[in-house]
């Protein structure tokens, strides 16, 4: 099984999503957009797991966020990976996530190194909410999205399924902030 960790949006952040996604279409941008039920932050990309696996991740997802409390995040910037000049991936992201997201974001990828896992990227604060097949030849519009503060109070264990020539992920596991 292909897993991550991260966080469900609620539907004030994926309208936000959504409103960004709009103003990419009306700047005539090209993508892939993501659809609002796929979109989420993701804080510890796991790959292809093993089931037998699961307890311990799932212990370790429930450890870290007990050692949590909820908090928010702004979401703030249109971004784009590998940068904006080619975008490959467009997000809905933040500036600044500050101290407490990078906590958690570290504390639980520390707790999966335990588990053998590794991470080669810094974790920046996100929602992947279009992507460009091979990057895009025209640069990424400037646009200013609203300001969208976004309360972080669980965590998820995703697992990603192939369906239907894309993917769609499914909740393994939730742990609550501070629980």
């Amino acid at each position: 099984m292909r897993l991550f960790a991260g966080v469900e949006l609620d539907e004030r952040t994926r309208d936000a999503c959504g409103r960004v996604q709009d103003a990419l279409r009306a700047a005539s941008f090209q993508a892939r957009y993501e659809s609002p039920e796929k979109l989420h932050v993701t804080l510890a990309f796991l790959g292809s797991v093993n089931a037998e696996r699961l307890p311990d991740i799932e212990y370790a997802l429930s450890s870290v966020a007990a050692s949590h409390v909820p908090f928010e995040v702004e979401f703030n910037r249109l971004g784009a990976f590998p940068h904006t000049r080619r975008p490959r991936v467009i997000y809905f992201g933040s500036y600044d996530a500050g101290a407490p997201f990078r906590a958690l974001a570290g504390g639980l990828r520390g707790a999966y190194r335990e588990l053998g896992f590794s991470f080669d990227q810094d974790l920046v604060a996100h929602v992947t909410i279009a992507r460009v097949k091979g990057g895009s030849a025209r640069p990424l519009p400037q646009l200013e999205p609203a300001p969208t503060p976004f309360r972080i109070e669980s965590i998820a264990l995703f697992e990603s399924l192939a369906h239907a020539g894309t993917t769609r992920y499914l909740v393994r596991a939730q742990a609550d902030l501070g629980a």
